[in-house]
């Protein structure tokens, strides 16, 4: 990617979002600045003109834009797991015009490597843990934090890709930050693997960076977010940081996460103000799974976990009585009352956002998974639709389906597609007309 001097002025201003409906076309234009990007698409005509166009996309519309640009966006993704933060950042691209392509991509679970290989196709791949891709030292001194020496890739193959990418994408594991993570949480040692990020985007010279993890993740007791801030703005980086909320933006599913967004070329947009111009109302569950309802129960991706003899009662009082939160007398002691868990066994709200898809959506004792209107949980394909998975995103990658240990992984780990969408517009909007 050649490098460029940064447009300012188009960057200052909001970000907005209007809609131009003729009978079931539908054209979203994104305007950021002076720049306007238009694109179209075939929709069902509710009324709702996010929530058709979201549908649209779920169910594998073809999208057509206004003009498409001459550049290319090659990404780098680093702990891709099955591909959703590339798949929002993909879907941002595609609705400004640009090619998305695949450079390279990373991960220690191979299986998940192989899934994001089928869907995002990347000329290269690793299944190893980033930290040994990247070679770097740091220098801290009380609040300061310094690369020692210029970070370099250990492998000929991936320095050969230094100046080869536009983007730099990550999600580190966040299960040591998370909050559900009583045991290490802020110390768990996986937290530094946060601080590979700037040392692989200063290594291959790559302009723009998005880093994903869990809110939580500011209150590493090393420091990770600040820490990375500094290196990148060192290196000649402007860095944005803040939570976006999917259900904000319209989304079916109450999910935050924290992002640090940061470009070569100019200031992200600040994430506050790309949330405030997609800003809607959330979508309810209703809206991103009902038609999914009476899919054969033998693919895998409708697939529903066998539930034990008293998790089947419990289902069955629930919807015999009307309800949609389990009283204590079905409950058992561990999830009565003065548990910080108050949703387990708890029935999805037809007409809410869903609450956070976890990796446990399969179980009822897990959280509140247990569908609207059928007495079971979630299956894997509802479950992907409220991440922001389309239909035809390819899970099964052999001759097996994944277990549903791996597929429940891969799902409730996931970005969801307009958190990722949302931070592609923040670090595109620096490229130049």
């Amino acid at each position: 990617m050649t490098t460029v001097e940064a447009t300012h002025d188009a960057i200052a201003a909001p970000i907005e979002n209007t809609w131009k409906r003729s009978g079931k076309a539908l054209s979203r234009q994104i305007t950021i600045g002076e720049r306007d990007f238009v694109s179209s698409a075939v929709v069902d005509n509710t009324g709702d003109e996010l929530g058709d166009w979201w549908l649209a996309y779920l169910r594998g519309a073809a999208l057509e834009v206004s003009s498409t640009r001459e550049q290319s966006i090659r990404s780098v993704e680093l702990f891709c797991g099955p591909g959703g933060l590339a798949q929002g950042f993909g879907r941002a691209c595609e609705e400004l015009g640009f090619r998305h392509r695949g450079l390279a991509a990373v991960d220690s679970d191979p299986e998940a490597l192989a899934v994001y290989e089928a869907n995002h196709r990347p000329e290269l791949t690793a299944a190893d843990s980033v930290s040994t891709l990247v070679d770097y030292s740091l220098r801290r001194r009380r609040s300061e934090t310094k690369f020692r020496y210029r970070p370099e890739m250990t492998s000929e193959e991936w320095r050969e890709l230094a100046g080869e990418a536009s983007v730099l994408l990550a999600g580190p594991p966040c299960q040591g930050h998370s909050n559900l993570n009583n045991h290490s949480r802020r110390t768990d040692e996986r937290n530094e693997l946060y601080l590979t990020v700037p040392a692989t985007a200063v290594a291959l010279n790559i302009p723009l960076v998005i880093i994903e993890n869990v809110p939580a993740v500011v209150h590493d007791r090393l420091g990770v977010v600040a820490s990375t801030t500094e290196l990148l703005e060192d290196a000649g980086y402007y860095v944005e940081t803040g939570v976006l909320k999917a259900d904000q933006m319209g989304w079916a599913q109450r999910r935050s996460r924290f992002f640090l967004v940061a470009s070569r070329l100019g200031p992200p947009l600040p994430l506050a103000s790309v949330q405030e111009g997609l800003a809607s109302p959330a979508r309810s569950i209703g809206w991103a799974i009902d038609d999914l309802v009476g899919l054969p129960k033998d693919r895998h991706m409708a697939r529903v976990a066998e539930a034990s003899e008293e998790n089947l009662s419990r289902i069955a009082y629930l919807f015999d009585n009307d309800l949609y939160n389990l009283p204590n007398s079905e409950r058992p002691d561990c999830h009565k009352d003065g548990t910080t868990y108050n949703s387990v066994y708890g029935r999805l709200y037809p007409d809410r956002p869903a609450p956070t898809i976890t990796t446990g959506f399969l179980t009822p004792g897990r959280g509140r998974y247990i569908h609207p209107t059928e007495r079971r949980c979630i299956t894997p394909a509802e479950a992907a639709r409220l991440q922001g998975f389309p239909d035809d995103y390819k899970f099964q990658t052999g001759d097996s389906p994944p277990s549903s240990m791996k597929i429940t992984k891969w799902i409730g780990d996931a970005v969801p597609m307009p958190l990722g969408f949302a931070a592609g517009l923040s670090v595109l909007a620096t490229l130049p007309h």
